[in-house]
């Protein structure tokens, strides 16, 4: 089972111990993907923060829009993990289930967790647009640009 989450600060150490440079890359270029796809949901998004609350801090910007629409960057890999995740955790149980208890088990896990592995999935995201601003702001502002 996930742990709740209580402070950006132990969330980001924590981030930091699990992430190599190697999957910050990766997830680097979904995020762009991500707010390519998008872009003119984006450019709505950014009007409506410079106006309504006078923010131009475009990196914020950035993990709010993400945060708003608790999308996912690569939802094959998001449900893949949690696939994978899941799994682990009945195959931890050390008991040897039926096709039936497998499913029901599979299913309980996902009532139970799938919103925490969400909203973590989605922090790992925010992280990734923290640490990756450099090589993500530039690619976002030409596209928005144009």
């Amino acid at each position: 089972m996930l742990k709740p989450i209580w402070s950006k600060h132990y969330v980001f150490e924590q981030l930091a111990d699990e992430f190599s440079a190697k999957d910050l890359e990766a997830m680097r270029e979904f995020a762009i993907g991500f707010f390519l796809k998008d872009i003119e949901a984006l450019k709505n998004f950014i009007k409506k923060m410079e106006t309504d609350f006078e923010q131009d801090n475009f990196v914020f910007v950035l993990k709010m829009f993400v945060i708003s629409n608790n999308k996912i960057f690569n939802m094959a890999e998001y449900m893949k993990n949690q696939s994978e995740l899941a799994e682990k955790s009945i195959q931890s149980k050390s008991k040897v289930l039926s096709t039936e208890e497998r499913r029901v088990a599979l299913n309980k896990w996902i009532e139970k967790n799938a919103e925490a592995y969400r909203k973590y999935t989605i922090t790992k995201q925010i992280y990734c647009i923290e640490k990756m601003s450099a090589k993500i702001v530039p690619v976002i502002k030409r596209a928005i640009e144009e």
